[in-house]
């Protein structure tokens, strides 16, 4: 059995982070919850396995948290029904309300927030060949994190936030062209209509301490220096997968990163970096999903119900 006491770590931007129509915000109690919470799941025992899967490819076995955590195509229809009822509720008070997608990081429909197919850094040797450290698939698309396409007017702000917002300072029964502005603005309707499944919050907590809880487990640590040895002998200092992410991978990757890339996937082959650091991390979900199952069951089914709420809207069966 093995017990471990880790820091927060920081994915260097490999792990998805789910967004909602309008932030949230929470005091001190919420942040000692959380720290708490990570606290809890970074103490607990796990049994380690005693062998792992020979992973030599790009097919990487689905973690167990993933059974939890709304894939981008979930997140997508809640958020866009969202948006449909937000845009409703603004013209009810004579406003439009509108978005862009913005430019942000292109993921594929089925993708989590483990980031499976990136989490432990590159594992696609063709890819690495043509992209480097890059991207450069076409079967991806934009994530639907947007925004409103320009800025609103402060009293279409204060009837979008309403009393959600103490700096907009709206008072309860104020009313805009002859109707109440809802218990937080219009956005605050919607996302009571659409319900609050667009993020399993302990699902995301478990998603990140398990990597953090692997980083200090003897048998990966073991597999990051096997690694490690085996890129020196192509003439590269990288402690970790992880670290070549930092340089590289924005913008047209030259010879030289994919020469890295392709070195830094036949390492991760060579030494099976990917089949031990998946093989424990999964241990370590099952613990922590062991911990948490109930709060864990019941953040699915509210994702569920929003889903049924959402599919109504966008169906027309519900405005």
């Amino acid at each position: 059995m093995h017990k471990r006491r880790s820091s927060a770590f920081r994915l260097s931007g490999t792990l998805l982070i789910a967004t909602s129509l309008v932030g949230c915000s929470g005091g001190a109690s919420e942040s000692d919850k959380a720290s708490s919470n990570e606290r809890e799941l970074t103490s607990l025992e796990y049994s380690a396995p005693s062998t792992a899967p020979d992973i030599k490819s790009t097919t990487i076995p689905s973690l167990p948290i993933e059974g939890y955590l709304v894939s981008q195509k979930e997140k997508e229809q809640i958020l866009t029904a969202s948006r449909m009822m937000a845009k409703s509720c603004m013209e009810r008070f004579g406003f439009s309300y509108s978005w862009s997608a913005a430019s942000g990081q292109r993921v594929a429909p089925d993708d989590n927030a483990s980031n499976r197919s990136r989490r432990y850094g590159i594992v696609d040797s063709v890819a690495a060949s043509k992209y480097g450290y890059g991207l450069g698939s076409s079967n991806v698309r934009e994530t639907s994190e947007q925004a409103p396409s320009a800025a609103m007017s402060e009293a279409a702000t204060r009837v979008f936030l309403g009393n959600s917002d103490p700096t907009v300072k709206v008072e309860n029964g104020t009313e805009v062209n002859g109707h109440k502005i809802p218990e937080g603005g219009c956005s605050g309707e919607a996302k009571r209509k659409i319900g609050n499944g667009l993020s399993n919050r302990t699902a995301n907590e478990i998603n990140i301490a398990s990597f953090d809880v692997s980083l200090n487990d003897k048998k990966v640590k073991a597999a990051l220096g096997a690694w490690s040895q085996c890129m020196r002998k192509h003439g590269y200092a990288f402690r970790s997968p992880l670290d070549p992410l930092k340089t590289m991978g924005a913008g047209s990757a030259t010879s030289q990163e994919k020469t890295t890339a392709n070195a830094d996937v036949q390492c991760k082959y060579e030494t099976n970096l990917i089949g031990i650091w998946n093989s424990v991390e999964s241990a370590i979900q099952k613990a922590m999903i062991g911990k948490k199952e109930t709060v864990l069951e019941e953040g699915r089914r509210e994702t569920d119900r929003s889903l049924r709420n959402a599919s109504a809207v966008l169906s027309g069966e519900s405005r």
